[in-house]
């Protein structure tokens, strides 16, 4: 049986508001077509979606598992009529692309002008890898810029796609005046002694890389600070409050404040992907993959 997308709001509305009766006024309906969408949606589902009390209409089980989808399919139709609006009025098709925050800067220039060039009118947002993924999944993004995170594996829906685009390399910053600035194949054993300046969380994959490297070198890195930005954290290693390892996306433009330390006995490294949607046709794709493996800047 076919899905009515009145039966959808109608679902969302009711989770919404907490009773038909209010489902129907904000939706501007009367309570039996309420009803009558919500037993539709039953009829489909072959079960239950709703149950009443004298606290109001709740979701059962089902409609909860249901709601998530309802969403996103709701969310699609809304930005499906808005984007076709937008290309007969004005001959360019909307992608919503998201990137996670040490990225933008270096890389959304050339995918914005890529996107531009191909006839496509970019919506950028910018998160954390997990609201990212689930954007994409939940078809609010038509793609994102994410990386990889170690012992995480993504797993996606049918339809979407996961292309590796580039290498990042991830440096290890100190203040100028640290007796190891500028210096090549420095065993990581010799900022044992150093405070670290870390993510926001201990989950953080740069701070995981981080500590599976210490940890074969001998030691366990020292928490000095803690930022979610790595702006700030540059500025914390300026002071010498610290050292840090940071994303090569995320290294201050120009490396006066901090300088760099290169680790002979690892290797800091993490793979960035691009990840669509099944909507997304094979131009856009080409042209984000051909922004994505063009070095930052050029």
């Amino acid at each position: 049986m076919m899905l009515d997308l009145r039966q959808l709001r109608a679902l969302r509305t009711v989770a919404d508001e907490g009773s038909v009766l209010r489902a129907a006024t904000a939706l501007q309906w009367s309570q039996p077509t309420v009803t009558h969408h919500l037993r539709g949606l039953e009829r489909a589902l072959g079960a239950a979606v709703v149950t009443s009390g004298s606290g109001g209409t709740r979701l059962t089980a089902v409609g909860e598992a249901m709601l998530p989808h309802a969403v996103a399919i709701l969310d699609r139709s809304e930005r499906a009529v808005e984007e076709v609006r937008e290309l007969v009025d004005s001959g360019r098709r909307r992608i919503a692309i998201g990137v996670f925050p040490s990225a933008g800067a270096r890389l959304l220039p050339q995918v914005v002008r890529a996107l531009q060039g191909a006839g496509f009118e970019p919506l950028v947002s910018e998160a954390e890898l997990d609201p990212l993924m689930a954007a994409v999944v939940g078809l609010r993004l038509d793609a994102a810029i994410v990386y990889d995170a170690p012992g995480r594996p993504t797993i996606l829906p049918p339809g979407f796609r996961m292309i590796p685009v580039r290498q990042e390399h991830l440096a290890v910053i100190v203040p100028p005046a640290h007796p190891l600035a500028g210096r090549t194949g420095v065993p990581l054993a010799d900022l044992r002694d150093e405070g670290w300046i870390a993510g926001a969380t201990e989950a953080d994959p740069v701070d995981a890389a981080l500590a599976r490297a210490a940890e074969q070198a001998g030691f366990t890195p020292r928490i000095a600070m803690r930022s979610d930005d790595y702006a700030v954290v540059a500025a914390y290693v300026a002071a010498e409050f610290g050292v840090a390892l940071v994303p090569e996306l995320a290294l201050p433009a120009h490396l006066d404040a901090v300088a760099t330390v290169e680790i002979a006995d690892a290797v800091f490294e993490r793979r960035i992907f691009l990840v669509t949607a099944p909507a997304v046709g094979e131009a856009a794709r080409r042209a984000l993959e051909g922004a994505l493996r063009t070095p930052a800047g050029e």
